[in-house]
């Protein structure tokens, strides 16, 4: 909403304007990408039972539900119901979701944020928010928060704001995709992060961070700093008997 905004890019994109290099997305004009970061394949033909779906050529993809790695320049053949639509997130994309339920934005507030991130190479996202109502962001009552996430050995997730709005965001959800391997450690501004080996554990616990193998992704949670703040995830090596 913010590019939007600020650039006139449409929020919804058909593919052939996201990856204008591959040919093969010229003739698509069903599959399209929310932002710069999911791909959604949707399922138009009555009674489908498989959609094939053309993940474009220059990214790599994950399934947005069981987070599985595919390469691009190939199709695949999803199994889909009535109930499903083929989704996938763009490796070096950041992806925001309301994690408290709203049903009303001018009534109900965003308290929980869900941030997505594939570091498969920099990227960054602009967090924006204001009340929604007034014109009182044309006088600074909005806030915009700017985050950099730097890939490598240590994933540093960076935060930097600007504007006066009091932010209704009390609860973070940091979620990294990384098949290789758990994190050594996970720090907030240098203070490391209690690690929970346990899901219900961590699920209990207000502040901490846990590994999941199946999905091949960290979680981290903490309260909101409000003020800018460098998240770091340490994928680095380590020697048992150095320990």
């Amino acid at each position: 909403m913010v590019r939007a905004a600020e650039t006139g890019l449409p929020i919804i994109q058909p593919t052939f304007m996201k990856f204008q290099e591959d040919a093969n997305c010229y003739d698509n004009g069903i599959d399209f990408v929310v932002g710069e970061s999911l791909l959604v394949a949707n399922v138009v033909e009555k009674g489908q039972k498989v959609r094939e779906v053309y993940l474009p050529e220059g990214a790599v993809y994950y399934d947005f539900y069981s987070r599985q790695k595919y390469q691009g320049g190939q199709t695949l053949a999803i199994p889909v119901t009535i109930d499903s639509v083929p989704l996938f997130v763009i490796g070096g994309s950041i992806t925001l979701f309301a994690a408290n339920e709203v049903r009303n934005l001018h009534s109900e507030a965003v308290t929980d944020l869900e941030i997505l991130v594939a570091p498969d190479q920099a990227c960054h996202f602009t967090h924006y928010e204001d009340d929604g109502k007034s014109l009182a962001y044309k006088t600074g009552a909005y806030l915009k928060e700017e985050i950099y996430v730097e890939p490598g050995e240590q994933v540093k997730v960076t935060v930097k704001r600007t504007g006066d709005y009091p932010t209704q965001i009390e609860k973070i959800l940091l979620k990294i995709i990384n098949h290789e391997k758990a994190p050594f450690w996970v720090t907030i501004d240098g203070q490391l992060v209690p690690h929970f080996q346990h899901r219900k554990q961590f699920e209990a616990a207000k502040e901490g961070w846990y590994y999941s193998q199946t999905m091949g992704q960290v979680f981290i949670k903490y309260p909101n700093p409000k003020a800018d703040y460098q998240a770091v995830i340490s994928f680095e090596n380590f020697d048992l008997l150095g320990m």
